[in-house]
Parts: C-alpha cells; structure tokens; sequence
C-alpha cells in the first residue's frame, strides 16, 4: 500500500512499460487471423514456434483495451482489488498451463491421431470428454463471450469518440464507429495485417499521451491520503471487480492453437508463467496509476475521465483517438468470429454473397443497439461477461477438462493436494458465476 505514495515518475514510467509488452496483432493477424477465435483450426501460430515468440502471442491474447475498465475495479473494491488481479493471474495461469497438459494427454489417443493437431482445439475436448451436446453448448458460450466483448468494444469505441466530438450525442458516436468497424471485415486480410500494426503503434501513443494528461492536473486523488482505510477494500464489491478484471482473461480458447504451434512443447508452463506475469504488470501497474490519479472519480472507463482534464485537450484527444484506433481495429476480428459460426465462408462460391453480407450488418445493428443502450455501463457488461461466460471457458472448463483427463488418461495417481486445488479453483468458479453475475444482472437493470 506503500505504492499509494510513490513518487509520480515511479509510476509514469512503470505505465509507459506496459504496452512495450504488447505486441498487439503481430503473428495471428499478419495472416487475418483471429486468436479470440476458439474453434478454428487456422487459429494456429505456427509450427516452428518458440519460447519467445510463444510468449510474446499469449501476451497479446491476454492483453487488450479492456484494461479501460481495470481502474474502475479498484475504484469499486480499493487496493484490494490488486490482490484480485494476483488471485485471478494465479487461477487463469493454472488454467492454461491445464490446457497445455489436456493437449498432452489427449495427444496420444485413436481420436486424435484421425485429425492434425491443429483441430485439437476446445471443441474437440468438450467432444472427446463429455460428447457432441457439451461441445455445442461451449461454442454457444464461447460466441456468446465475443458478442458481449463486441457489445463492451462499442460503448468503448463510442465513449471515446465522444472526447473527440463532444458535442455530439454518444449514440451517434457509437452507431458512426459500429458502421466503420462492420466496413473494416471487408478489408482484404494483407492489407488488414498492415493496419495491425498501427494498433499496436496507437496504444503505445495512447499512454504516452495519458500520463502527459494526467500531468497536467494540479493534484492526484491518492485516496489512500483522502479516505484512509476505507480505501483499502470494499468486500462487498469485491465479485464485481472479479468479474471485471477476469473479463481481460478470455482467451483461453486460443491456447490448444497455440499450444499444438510450440516447437518446445515442455516449455509450456515457462511461457504460461511468463506470459502472465507480464499481464499482471500491465493490468495492476495501469490500474493502480488510475486510481491514484483520479480516485473516487473514475468512471467505468478511464477515458471518460480525460474528457474533465482541463489544460491538456491534445492530451485527450491524442489518446482517445490511439484507443478508437485499438477498438475500431479489433472489433473486426471478434465480428468475423460470430459470422464463421453462424455462416462459414464458401470454397468455391464467393468470399460475400449477399446473405452473408446482411448478416454481418444484422449482428453489427443488433450490437450497436445493445452498445447505445448500455452506453454508460462499459464495467458492468464487462463484469457480466467475465463473470459469467469466461469464467466458463477460462477457470472451470478447464479444470473439469484437466481432472477428467488426468483421471482417464493420466499415468499417475491424482494426490490430495491436486484434488484441493481443483476442488479450490471450482469453487472460485462457481462463486464468481453466481454471486458475480448476480450482482452484474442487478447493476445492468439498475
């Protein structure tokens, strides 16, 4: 709690780290491929991948714009909410290093030497443990988790937009870039790996320019110094912000593509430890250097904050645009996900025929719709996805998917402390599920 009183330089320069460590969009979507997307096989790395490169892609899978949100889970359960980043990089790390372990297992099976590796992915483990039923209902789920991605995405993209056209009305601001960001599925995929890259370019200029803004304030909240202990924790919002910060963590779905892509497959758990440490970094050094700053006056996004920065307009606007930039570049992606398993691209017909060219506009209309209405709620959808679906697919999947194997397939005998460690990270599962999304469903009808 020390870190409440750091020295400002202390922390501009721990936040100006954190999107070194990002490299947004490089492998995946040099080829237009979407890493968010469970059930493909093309969701694959590579097959000469290596440690760093391992690294560097589930660093990108785990880091994205919903770390807008992160402060805001300080605001609601106080410094204690770094302790819940910790706790949840801790359940969502083993999580993965389980997934790593589950390919293995189930590597050596009849089933799967009938399909690459490449199609070891989370569908085929739903399959291969409990049927065809389980594995629709994780793609149900899984399609469900994008589209509320998708939803949070538009009211971050119009929230920001709405700094740089604040006069006008946020729901035009989020129809105009919901229609900007439907148009860019159409982008040819080499063209669309070039504007990757300005993404990746942009959220390093977006924190550039927040600490810039935030300098110009005459004073910092520190709402240690303003309520004392009171801004330690706040047990009873405490689900909330579990729900927010696990929101960040949906990416599991992705891991058997990049797993089965590893050159070094026992290096796994290195990259996994690595890799999440690295969020941890970036999630708890961003939310803390928000809370700091603007204390008890967060909003559910930090960017609306910059809007009140008075002194520092470029600031603002520099960084609104960098972040309209990040969300207008991936929604996309997480579109094409929805598309693909509603209507899958033809081999032989054309890329868009004009059934599938309404559907992406009917999704893209229905999103927006939700987004305009839930403009001023970017925490809560994010704490209803998170607590809910990606708990699903990132904590209790696969621990039931790990314990099954280990108990069929596992060449050892299960020891009483990896059953209390399965027994621990369901239990934290289904708590957040219930209690987390209970009190997410209260704060959307609120």
């Amino acid at each position: 709690l020390k870190s409440a009183h750091a020295p400002r330089t202390v922390l501009v320069a721990m936040t100006m780290i954190s999107p070194l460590l990002s490299t947004c969009q490089e492998a995946a979507e040099a080829q237009h491929v979407d890493c968010s997307e469970p059930f493909r096989a093309d969701c694959q790395v590579g097959s000469e991948e290596d440690v760093l490169p391992t690294i560097f892609n589930l660093a990108n899978i785990l880091i994205g714009v919903g770390v807008l949100s992160v402060p805001f889970a300080l605001k609601q359960s106080g410094y204690f909410a770094l302790l819940i980043i910790g706790l949840v990089i801790y359940v969502t790390g083993k999580a993965g290093k389980w997934i790593g372990t589950a390919i293995d297992l189930v590597a050596k099976t009849k089933e799967a030497s009938l399909r690459p590796p490449t199609a070891w992915d989370y569908a085929f483990l739903a399959e291969f443990c409990f049927g065809v039923r389980v594995r629709t209902f994780m793609n149900f789920v899984t399609v469900t988790e994008v589209w509320f991605a998708l939803v949070a995405f538009m009211v971050l993209s119009g929230g920001n937009a709405a700094i740089v056209f604040p006069d006008v009305p946020r729901v035009l601001t989020i129809s105009f870039t919901g229609v900007i960001s439907t148009l860019l599925i159409f982008v040819p995929p080499r063209v669309f790996s070039y504007l990757s890259l300005l993404s990746t370019i942009a959220m390093l200029v977006a924190a550039v320019a927040i600490i810039a803004t935030t300098s110009m304030l005459p004073h910092w909240a520190e709402p240690f110094d303003s309520f004392g202990e009171s801004a330690l924790v706040n047990i009873g919002n405490v689900p909330r912000s579990i729900g927010i910060i696990i929101f960040c963590f949906a990416g599991h779905p992705c891991f058997p593509a990049v797993r089965t892509g590893m050159r070094s497959p026992r290096k796994w758990g290195l990259c996994v430890d690595v890799s999440f440490l690295i969020a941890f970094v970036y999630y708890a050094l961003f939310g803390l250097f928000g809370y700091i700053v603007f204390g008890a006056d967060l909003f559910q996004s930090v960017s609306d904050n910059l809007a009140g920065v008075q002194g520092a307009a470029w600031g603002r606007y520099v960084a609104a645009i960098c972040f309209l930039i990040k969300v207008q570049l991936t929604f996309p992606l997480l579109l094409n996900v929805i598309v693909v398993s509603m209507w899958a691209p033809s081999e032989i017909g054309p890329l868009w025929p004009a059934g599938r060219v309404a559907l992406v506009f009917s999704i893209s209309g229905f999103t927006v719709f939700c987004a305009t209405a839930l403009a001023d709620k970017a925490a809560v959808v994010a704490s209803l996805a998170g607590s809910l679906l990606v708990t699903i697919t990132s904590v209790l999947f696969p621990a039931v998917v790990h314990y099954c194997l280990s108990c069929r397939l596992g060449q050892r005998r299960l020891s009483w402390f990896d059953k209390a460690e399965y027994a621990v990270i369901v239990c934290f599962g289904v708590f957040t599920a219930v209690v987390g999304t209970s009190l997410a469903v209260q704060d959307l009808m609120a």
